[in-house]
């Protein structure tokens, strides 16, 4: 655990009051365990994302949820219903597919109420349910048009309000904004959660882009080999990544190899391919960790990092070299060499970065306290 956080064990189910309870749900293809032992709570109103690489079983979880794929073992109850023996009909569970699966031959209000009508939801009431969900989404004026005229942002609407219109007790979205591009991506992520939010829809959501799970969530699940590594709110995730792999999955950083030199109280000298860098933690002499910086908190020159006021005492310094710099817009990724298996990415601004030349040495500094900690894994 990073400078001893703890993290969110896998298997443990803890809120008594919890809306959503996955309770040690396993799934196996196979020779292949997709889902192993899983366990998840989820408060009335909240949203999750699902957040790891392709395989990890993200979608597999939530197509169990929607009643698509059944569990091998475990348990899932909605609102103190158990959903294990309810078909995907019965469940009042809204998804929202990554293609929208909206059907081409209706046009926008009969997509929208195409629930309303399977479940026999009597003419009036459905009327109203999909007027409110045109104004819900803005798309009124275009009621009566084919959803092959729309563009892929309003077909996302479209797919969303078609979801809700059953008022599901829960909402799934499997990577609903994947096929748009940046900038619409960007847009949709805040509409969507503004209107979830207002609605206070308690909402699932899988991705496998770390940006959005951190726009979006309330919490986030780190998953890997069909396990949660992490459950924390974003800033968490990002600040203390409870494994490597978090740490890896959620965003840049510097890692460095290194050994445990000296141990002095709770800070620890650390012997890396930089030179000693000095971190707080809990671990012997000679222990073998990995240490972590994030790009925004290393500055260039002697002073500690991007942080006021901080001198140099106060923080760790080092020389790189440089090999290579990103423009980004907004600032520039210096990215450095230490050591074969070692990276050293820092974040500054445009004005520095076109001062670093590829090749120089460049001086640069960061605080103990900015510094994440993990034990090293062999191999």
């Amino acid at each position: 655990m990073p400078n001893g956080v703890v993290g969110s064990p896998n298997g443990v189910v803890g809120s008594p009051d919890a809306y959503l309870r996955i309770d040690r749900v396993a799934k196996r293809f196979g020779r292949a365990t997709v889902l192993d032992a899983l366990s998840l709570d989820v408060a009335e109103g909240e949203f999750i994302s699902l957040l790891g690489p392709s395989g990890c079983g993200k979608t597999t979880l939530l197509r169990i949820l929607a009643g698509l794929l059944t569990a091998d073992a475990g348990r899932v109850t909605l609102a103190g219903r158990e959903l294990g023996r309810l078909p995907p009909h019965k469940r009042n569970v809204g998804v929202v597919f990554q293609n929208y699966a909206l059907f081409p031959h209706l046009t926008v209000a009969e997509n929208i109420g195409f629930g309303l009508r399977a479940r026999r939801v009597p003419k009036p009431e459905a009327a109203a349910r999909v007027a409110r969900g045109l104004e819900m989404i803005r798309l009124t004026h275009l009621a009566d048009r084919p959803v092959t005229q729309l563009s892929g942002g309003q077909q996302q609407r479209v797919a969303m309000a078609r979801a809700l219109a059953v008022n599901p007790a829960l909402i799934l979205l499997d990577e609903p904004l994947s096929a748009l591009d940046r900038k619409l991506r960007e847009t949709m992520q805040v509409e969507l959660r503004t209107l979830l939010r207002a609605l206070r829809m308690t909402a699932i959501f899988v991705t496998h882009d770390q940006e959005e799970a951190l726009a979006l969530s309330d919490r986030i699940a780190v998953m890997n080999a069909g396990r949660i590594e992490q459950l924390d709110a974003p800033r968490a995730i990002y600040d203390r990544p409870a494994s490597p792999f978090v740490l890896d999955f959620v965003g840049l950083s510097t890692t460095l190899s290194g050994v445990v030199e000296r141990v002095d109280g709770p800070m620890l000298e650390v012997v890396t391919a930089l030179g000693p860098v000095r971190v707080r933690g809990q671990f012997v002499r000679g222990a073998r960790v990995l240490l972590a910086v994030r790009p925004e908190k290393i500055g260039v020159g002697s002073g500690a990092g991007n942080v006021p006021g901080a001198g140099p005492r106060a923080g760790n310094t080092a020389t790189i070299r440089v090999a290579d710099r990103t423009f980004l817009g907004r600032s520039c990724l210096v990215h450095g060499v230490a050591a074969e298996g070692d990276r050293v990415v820092l974040e500054t601004s445009n004005d520095m970065g076109e001062r670093v030349v590829p090749g120089s040495d460049l001086l640069v500094s960061w605080r103990p306290e900015d510094t994440l900690l993990f034990p090293q894994v062999a191999g």
